[in-house]
């Protein structure tokens, strides 16, 4: 029982600790606006009638295959 106790306080502790990290910054700087840009634009001329669901489910093929890639590497 202690135990469990004990981790769920070092849970909770790192949770707190690593809140502030991923909130600090809710704003985007010049350089990740003009990158967002550039790939907005980028997208426009590689798939220029694309619809917003089509585009959405091309972003989640493409995010599922690079992540099928890093599986793959991680096994080898």
């Amino acid at each position: 029982m202690r135990r469990r106790r004990r981790g769920w306080a070092v849970l909770g502790a790192a949770l707190v600790s690593f809140t502030p990290l991923l909130t600090a910054c809710q704003e985007e700087g010049r350089l990740e606006k003009a990158g967002r840009e550039v790939d907005e634009a980028w997208d426009k001329i590689t798939h220029p009638n694309e619809g917003p669901l089509e585009k959405a489910g091309r972003k989640l093929d493409e995010a599922i295959e690079e992540a099928e890639e890093k599986l793959k590497k991680s096994e080898d």
